[in-house]
């Protein structure tokens, strides 16, 4: 009976974890997820079609760019204007994230760590480092998609604080004061103001929020500087690892559907292919740190297992067997279309906080 398959991934999820490899954060990876569900320039169609497809056909979708919309003063039918709308098209690129190991049942015949137990720590540590990479994807999105233009900035900074928009850069820079106080309501206005209001969402390098978090625990509720207004709710807050930072934090700012996740299953994984003790499957459920749904390849093959351990201490390993599992998360990461991106602002934004 072989201790490796698809279904063993649920019964994971439910075992507690007891593993020296810390645990970590991913908010990027997080954030995109979460903003998905509000993602509404992908159509139903385009959606089904970027779970299925390969790297040979691309989904496109259409898109009505900006125009410049002529609106006359004069009434009559020589000034009806043609305002003719130019379309285009844009589609995403897959990226892969793959990863697995190898079991050994036989090994655990005699030993004190159990196989059951084993597996956990080594699908977690797995699993971990997967999102760590996925993480890294996002953020590459989220870098290359990140807003050149940003107006009014300086208008918006008012009273405590300044915020500053770098235009070579592409970086708003949020002053230390701004922080303290200021920092979230300001950057409502602020996307209010570019024209791109809605809800939002913050990524930050670790301990990135923390001189805020103090300030408001400090003042508390219906305090003289009101801090606790327009404060973004703790599920919108995420925490990567994955972000470096010189300053107090690096970060970005999205707004929901800016980005967002969908998986994508080649055929023999979704066809369920068995041949010869090797099956591909789906996973039944999201997995941990991944919140995505796996391509699952499961192989047995014999082989001899003496050199594995100290020579001649466990002959019953001449003839055994391996058990391999190969998870392989495709995904793409949508994000909207943008025709003028070096002077149109963007609803993803950089940010740094100061450390003054």
């Amino acid at each position: 009976m072989a201790f490796l398959d698809a279904t063993v991934l649920n019964d994971f999820q439910a075992r507690e974890a007891i593993n020296e490899k810390r645990e970590a954060n991913y908010g990027m990876l997080n954030l995109a997820k979460d903003s998905t569900a509000s993602v509404d320039y992908v159509p139903p169609s385009i959606q089904e079609m970027l779970a299925t497809s390969s790297n040979a056909r691309n989904a496109k979708i259409p898109v009505l760019k900006d125009q410049t919309v002529t609106v006359n003063t004069t009434p009559g039918f020589a000034n009806i204007p043609i305002n003719l709308g130019e379309t285009d098209s844009y589609y995403f690129t897959a990226y892969d994230v793959f990863s697995g190991f190898r079991f050994f049942p036989a090994t655990h015949a005699e030993n004190q760590v159990d196989a059951m137990w084993y597996f956990d720590q080594v699908m977690r540590n797995v699993l971990k480092a997967c999102a760590a990479s996925t993480d890294d994807i996002v953020e590459t999105v989220l870098e290359a998609r990140k807003t050149q233009a940003l107006d009014y900035a300086t208008q918006i900074s008012q009273g405590e604080g300044t915020f500053t928009f770098d235009a070579g850069t592409d970086i708003l820079t949020i002053s230390k004061a701004a922080q303290k106080d200021t920092m979230f309501p300001n950057l409502e206005q602020l996307m209010i103001a570019n024209q791109l209001g809605g809800n939002y969402r913050i990524a930050t390098s670790p301990a990135g929020l923390v001189v805020g978090d103090i300030e408001a625990m400090k003042y508390r509720e219906a305090n003289s500087k009101n801090l606790n207004f327009g404060l973004l709710a703790a599920d919108r807050r995420y925490i990567s690892d994955q972000i470096a930072t010189s300053a107090n934090f690096n970060g970005f700012l999205v707004r929901d559907g800016a980005v967002g996740l969908y998986s994508n299953y080649p055929w023999d994984f979704r066809n369920g292919t068995k041949l010869a003790g090797k099956e591909w499957s789906i996973s039944d459920v999201e997995l941990p740190y991944m919140k995505m749904q796996a391509n699952v390849y499961t192989n047995t093959e014999a082989t001899d297992l003496t050199a594995l351990v100290t020579p001649g201490t466990r002959t019953d390993l001449k003839m055994t067997h391996f058990e391999e599992m190969a998870l392989w998360f495709r995904f793409y990461v949508v994000y909207r279309y943008n025709s003028a991106i070096a002077t149109r602002p963007q609803d993803i934004v950089k940010l740094i906080g100061a450390t003054a």
